[in-house]
């Protein structure tokens, strides 16, 4: 973070007023980048020069419409900068701090933060569907009319407005590109496995999807000490990565999965299974692959008619099993993100590993085809500039 004393803000004039973005006017429609106004930061708000924002399938759930959002938007919502200007009563931030951006700008006050579980935070959420920020309006627009920000940020910009509790500051050492995996899909799948799997030393963790949040979960799973972590996914190219990252096993789903995992579990089956896919057979199988008394976490973003089909009785009551959602790794995104930069600095986690392929803004639609081939880790797009350089 910058330590630099009395550094003068600039005045609202001399502010960006407009900024070049990613925008989708309706489902399935092309996402055109174009030039919108930019309003500044009001009270409690940073103006954040974008560097990189990562590709997320949550990206392709709204710009599919099978995760329903207010139209027109700015895609994007993982993504890292450098604070470019402060709105009014913001103290804990300085023009130049380097950020990771959250999509859930946990107030720390309401009834869920306040009870131990800030991923569910009310205000937060609230913004996230309205596609706004807190108070309820944008400042994004076009031709007067308003513009709205993914999950309260939108990414895909080469500026940002956002909550001052969306800017968690990080080391300057830190690779921007890199940075920006954090605000999502290392928060998640890292968090799906230390704070809502508990993980303990010597369990064995199968992890269902190995994309950008899967490979995260694996990670944790191996920070936490696991002995044993199978990967699972379709895609050879996702498991070698898998691999890399600490699986020391890698399966791919098929008739014969349950069987494969409980002939490398003694007989048994996994003490956990995080289920990152979202898709209807990764669901089923991440109950079937868990032993008696095991845990199942389940973590993917899929369409409403992926569903848990179980017999109350035979399913769970006798076998004991524990199946818990986990939105955002059940985070609290200031702690966590500075763990996570923590263990990085020690080189207990990678994440120049994880990014497989880098974009510009105006390649907006070829990043996004990347991400529905479901090729490699992450897709980042990196803005030009100086921007956390």
């Amino acid at each position: 973070m910058s330590a630099v004393l009395g550094v003068i803000e600039p005045a609202p004039a001399e502010l960006p007023r407009t900024t070049r973005a990613a925008v989708m006017h309706g489902a399935g429609e092309p996402v055109e980048v174009t030039e919108l106004a930019l309003a500044p930061p009001r009270r409690g708000e940073v103006l954040v020069k974008m560097g990189a924002s990562g590709v997320c399938q949550s990206d392709l759930s709204v710009w599919s419409g099978s995760l329903p959002n207010p139209m027109p938007m700015v895609l994007g919502h993982e993504g890292a900068g450098t604070v470019a200007a402060l709105g009014a009563g913001v103290s804990t931030l300085m023009p130049g701090d380097h950020v990771v951006l959250s999509w859930l700008a946990q107030c720390g006050h309401c009834f869920y933060c306040l009870a131990g579980q800030p991923s569910l935070c009310e205000s937060a959420s609230s913004a996230m569907l309205r596609g706004t920020l807190l108070d309820s309006s944008t400042r994004y627009s076009r031709h007067g009319t308003p513009v709205h920000h993914m999950a309260g940020l939108g990414t895909f910009s080469e500026y940002c407005v956002v909550p001052a509790a969306a800017a968690v500051p990080v080391p300057d050492d830190i690779d921007i590109a890199q940075a920006a995996l954090i605000g999502c899909g290392v928060l998640t799948g890292f968090g799906a496995a230390v704070n809502a799997a508990r993980i303990t030393a010597g369990e064995s963790v199968a992890v269902l999807g190995c994309g950008g949040v899967g490979l995260n979960a694996i990670q944790g799973a191996q920070v936490c000490g696991a002995r044993q972590i199978i990967a699972v996914d379709l895609h050879a190219e996702r498991l070698q990565l898998a691999r890399r990252l600490g699986a020391t096993l890698a399966l791919s789903p098929g008739e014969s999965l349950v069987e494969q995992i409980r002939e490398a579990t003694e007989g048994r089956g996994a003490d956990v299974a995080i289920e990152v896919a979202g898709r209807r057979e990764s669901v089923r199988d991440s109950v079937r692959i868990t032993r008696r008394g095991g845990r199942v976490v389940l973590v993917g973003a899929g369409p409403p008619d992926v569903r848990l089909d179980l017999p109350a009785f035979n399913g769970i009551v006798i076998t004991e099993k524990t199946i818990i959602g986990s939105f955002y790794g059940s985070s609290w995104v200031p702690r966590d993100v500075r763990l996570l930069t923590d263990l990085y600095a020690a080189k207990r986690i990678k994440l120049g590993e994880l990014i497989t392929q880098t974009f510009g803004l105006d390649d907006i639609r070829p990043a996004l085809d990347y991400c529905a081939a479901e090729r490699g880790g992450r897709a980042v797009v990196v803005f030009s500039g100086d921007a956390g350089s």
